[in-house]
């Protein structure tokens, strides 16, 4: 009996071990994910930006407008947004996407937030689309609820059109741009700069539709967006030490591609070397700072904004209703 008992208990530590040894397995394996499109290569420079055998992998799907990506470094968790939805999700290795934080407010039919930045207090800045207005949450990043602070939403007395993107200077200033009002009496497209006081200056009204925005390494340029098929083009101006823009010029045109194409120039991002990631029609375009193509992400989605993790080994892009991802060179 005793024997018996014996090999009973020897047979359920094997089972044991041996469960804990398919759970490891299983855990080490690494997750796999629809692949879409293709990487379109236009120069041979590409293939230090992004390997030859790199692919578009499709993270989430689902959603009714992603847009607004950030990266946090110390939780290594994407954020970004769900405009039509009224909703922030976030993105981990681990856990997939699960929600972030709930944005609905009485008007479930407004396009919500948009837009997503960390200012140097370490406190989230979002833009609300639909609201005309830059607002900061009350809480910390960590520790998210729906409540904020008003940071702007007016120049001269006149709200905002529909706060679409901005970025911020070193000097703490927040360059945010505004597109073509949907209302009448509503102010001039413009990209303005905003001190962290609030006090606001227009950086540019020349532009039919600014959207996108990003700095050079050294700050010495901007480039920004213009979300115009009919004008679907780059620019890029100058900034001095004092984040003062001047000097506009186009730097990149895809208006040929734009009628044919889904999307038109959104938001962009730029990595330590100089390289231009831009969402624009038909995907993700690739520019060096001569502005010359290097080659484009082709996913056949409306892509609207990217964002690098802080390591540049990954780039991340929302698209329509998915978020995916292309693995670059470190």
């Amino acid at each position: 009996m005793n024997s018996i008992h014996k090999i009973l208990s020897l047979l359920v530590i094997v089972m044991i071990l041996a469960a804990c040894d398919e759970k490891k397995k299983t855990e080490s394996q690494p997750k796999t994910f629809q692949t879409v499109g293709k990487i379109e290569r236009l120069d041979k420079a590409l293939d230090e930006v992004i390997s030859p055998n790199a692919v578009i992998e499709v993270l989430s799907n689902g959603h009714s407008w992603s847009e607004g990506p950030i990266w946090l470094k110390d939780e290594q968790k994407l954020i970004y947004t769900d405009v039509g939805h009224q909703k922030l999700y976030q993105w981990t290795e681990k856990d997939s996407v699960t929600l972030y934080l709930d944005m609905k407010d009485a008007n479930p039919n407004k396009p919500g937030p948009s837009a997503l930045l960390v200012d140097q207090n370490d406190s989230l800045v979002i833009l609300r689309y639909g609201h005309g207005e830059a607002v900061r949450m009350k809480s910390s990043i960590s520790k998210p609820i729906n409540d904020f602070n008003v940071f702007v939403n007016n120049y001269n007395g006149i709200r905002f059109n529909n706060t679409n993107d901005a970025t911020f200077h070193s000097n703490g200033n927040m360059i945010m741009s505004d597109p073509p009002p949907v209302e009448e009496g509503g102010l001039k497209a413009a990209v303005y700069s905003i001190t962290p006081k609030g006090e606001i200056e227009v950086v540019t009204d020349t532009l039919s539709s600014p959207n996108g925005i990003a700095f050079s390494p050294n700050e010495k340029t901007v480039y920004i967006a213009n979300a115009d098929w009919q004008n679907a083009i780059w620019v890029a101006a100058d900034v001095d030490e004092n984040g003062v823009i001047s000097n506009g010029r186009k730097f990149f045109n895809a208006t040929g591609n734009a009628p044919k194409e889904k999307g038109h120039p959104d938001g962009l991002k730029v990595n330590k070397n100089g390289i231009i990631f831009a969402t624009g029609p038909g995907g993700v375009y690739i520019l060096n700072p001569d502005g010359k193509h290097l080659g484009t992400i082709l996913n056949d989605e409306f892509n609207t904004n990217c964002v690098l993790d802080d390591k540049e080994e990954v780039l991340y892009i929302t698209c329509g209703p998915k978020l995916m991802r292309v693995k670059l060179r470190p």
